[in-house]
């Protein structure tokens, strides 16, 4: 069976002592027989390893700290949760407003502390929030970067988790520009209402950039990358589509059924569709487009 591995720092990969090269993004390919149990080391420079047996159980649990994808050739193992080798505490940040002190700290791992006469919590942060600056809006607390927001309410519960181009608070509106992981370079203007401890979005638009003549053209190679993306952050796909196709739109949906996101394959074509199993366990399903004068005329699984 073939194994990609991929890990979310650079690591020195050891299949059974044998090294395998460098993993990142992008991945490292072996054959492997699941059942001689070989061993897998993912070594990172400023964390523990991870480590695990390669068997059969790949397919249904995944190794601590990684995603595992089943693949129509194979399995991808992921490795994203590296063991911290520091686990001294830090103090980043302390602000106070009003009667709430909140503190930013690490401690191996990266936490929001929030402390009100009423409540107490700390909430696990990625890596990415090390340079979060805090605002209050009422019973809500937002830490924001650069590109990344997040939002809990003063009693701890996590609301919100975006990437983002950019972002305002105008009284109990949030209002953000969300970029959206296609090769068209769309993204998406939302809204959402602030009240009563709970984050209601009221308007997602999916916004596209123009070209000098006004009007954006999807290459044939991008075509089918475009349209699975489409269905997925539920952007207009209607130009996409042939008349005859166009006419049964309601059921594409439904056909596709429930998804991740979209993975590029060797054809361009063909894509995959990633959906969740379990808790970091991952399929992935593929759909095939037929083109006839740049409209897609025919979807197959």
């Amino acid at each position: 069976m073939k194994l990609y591995f991929l890990s979310s720092t650079p690591c020195a990969l050891f299949i059974s002592g044998a090294y395998f090269g460098v993993t990142d993004l992008f991945e490292r390919t072996a054959d492997v027989d699941l059942r001689d149990n070989l061993y897998a080391e993912f070594l990172p420079e400023n964390a523990q390893p991870i480590r695990f047996f390669i068997t059969e159980r790949l397919r249904t649990t995944p190794p601590e700290g990684c995603e595992v994808y089943l693949l129509e050739d194979g399995i991808a193992v992921y490795a994203r949760d590296f063991p911290p080798t520091d686990l001294t505490l830090r103090v980043i940040w302390q602000k106070t407003h009003g009667d709430c002190l909140t503190t930013l700290f690490s401690q191996g791992h990266l936490y929001l502390s929030v402390q009100t006469p009423k409540n107490f919590f700390n909430a696990h942060l990625p890596p990415s929030f090390s340079s979060a600056t805090p605002s209050f809006h009422g019973e809500f607390i937002l830490l924001s970067t650069q590109n990344e927001l997040i939002l809990f309410t003063l009693d701890g519960k996590e609301l919100l988790h975006e990437k983002v181009l950019s972002f305002s608070v105008e009284g109990n509106v949030l209002t953000a520009r969300l970029p959206l992981s296609d090769r068209l370079g769309r993204y998406a203007d939302c809204v959402w209402e602030l009240s009563e401890g709970e984050c209601t979005q009221t308007a997602f638009t999916v916004c596209q950039p123009s070209t000098a003549a006004g009007k954006e053209k999807t290459d044939e190679g991008l075509l089918a990358y475009a349209f699975f993306e489409s269905v997925l952050i539920g952007a207009n796909f209607d130009d996409m589509l042939d008349g005859e196709l166009l006419a049964d739109k309601d059921k594409i949906r439904a056909f596709l059924g429930d998804f991740e996101s979209v993975i590029l394959t060797d054809s361009p074509t063909r894509c995959g569709l990633v959906r969740k199993k379990e808790e970091r366990l991952f399929s992935v399903d593929y759909f095939q487009i037929s083109i006839k004068d740049g409209k897609i005329v025919e979807i197959t699984a």
